[in-house]
């Protein structure tokens, strides 16, 4: 019996598949620390390799996709997504998926607001981005994305912020110190309730969202400086942990936020979402004339055209020199 033309080795705390081609040596990671199951995944992993004859449509892409980032928090919202995209998508040849296709897909699916499509589309586009690095395909065609309604962003004033934070007074401390972090990192939710104490550097004075043995998303974490207002939360919190996770209650970590965040938000009256507090985050720092560079960093953006796009507005300094111009 032959030789498997692959190595398996460990890798930000999970085995990896390692190869090599005339173009340099190769990695990918098999999202598991488990010896056996990292076994079988490589197999699973060569054999499609081997043959690239076994993704052929863009539903076995997305299956492939799904499999391999089972262990991200926001698979499950990709499954549900493709739960709706996968009776148009699923049985289409991936040579046949064109601009074209997608407009007709836009076009199916126009009863929908535009973020809902670009959300079915995202996992079609990742599924096949996927497979192209993953040299299962040899080229991933492009999908393009219904572009997004120029509305407002929905955020906090800081009035706004203060009233409710101050409702969370008479309900369960994680919930106050979950908003502080929101509000002074910037960060998703997901980040905040993964965020475990090995992350927070209280002698360096910065929070490290990334943590080593993160499977990389399109979702960047930062590494963000803790500002004196949050210190003396953190530091009180670290006093009394119970757990390795920085949000707890009872000894355990918090899974969902949901019913402790409705709870201050009634007794607040700002109706508010958690996320809000991350574009309140962004918002904030445009109004005090931060670059959009700088608040790309902070946010995780790896473009900060996506930065200048959703928050350039706010900044005070926005067109004025255009506008400037403009006088006689």
């Amino acid at each position: 019996m032959s030789e498997p033309g692959y190595t398996l080795q460990r890798y930000r705390g999970k085995w990896a598949i390692v190869w090599r081609e005339a173009d340099g040596r190769h990695r990918h990671s098999l999202g598991t620390s488990d010896r056996p199951s990292a076994d079988a995944a490589a197999r699973a992993f060569w054999s499609r390799r081997s043959t690239r004859g076994g993704i052929n449509t863009v539903g076995e892409a997305v299956a492939y996709y799904i499999e391999q980032k089972a262990e991200i928090r926001s698979i499950e919202r990709a499954r549900q997504a493709w739960r709706q995209a996968g009776p148009f998508w699923s049985a289409i040849p991936i040579g046949r998926v064109d601009k074209m296709m997608a407009r007709d897909y836009r076009d199916h699916r126009s009863h929908c607001k535009a973020v809902t499509v670009r959300n079915e589309l995202a996992i079609v586009r990742a599924a096949l981005n996927l497979c192209e690095e993953d040299k299962l395909i040899a080229k991933a065609p492009f999908v393009q994305m219904p572009s997004l309604p120029q509305n407002g962003v929905k955020h906090l004033t800081k009035d706004q912020f203060r009233k409710l934070i101050a409702g969370t007074e008479k309900g369960a401390p994680h919930i106050a110190l979950f908003m502080q972090l929101a509000i002074a990192t910037g960060a998703r939710m997901a980040a905040i309730l993964e965020l475990k104490w090995d992350q927070v550097k209280l002698d360096s004075g910065r929070i490290f969202l990334n943590p080593e043995d993160r499977i990389a998303t399109s979702k960047g974490r930062a590494t963000v400086p803790i500002n004196d207002q949050l210190r003396p939360a953190l530091e009180a919190a670290k006093v009394a942990a119970t757990s390795d996770y920085v949000i707890e209650h009872n000894g355990k970590r918090v899974g969902s936020i949901k019913t402790a965040w409705n709870a201050a938000a009634r007794r607040s009256g700002v109706k508010a979402t958690p996320h809000m507090l991350r574009h309140s985050a962004a918002v904030w720092m445009a109004e005090a004339g931060q670059s959009m560079d700088v608040i790309a960093q902070f946010l995780g953006h790896t473009d900060s055209r996506i930065t200048q796009r959703v928050y350039a507005r706010f900044s005070p300094d926005f067109l004025r020199g255009a506008a400037e111009a403009l006088t006689y």
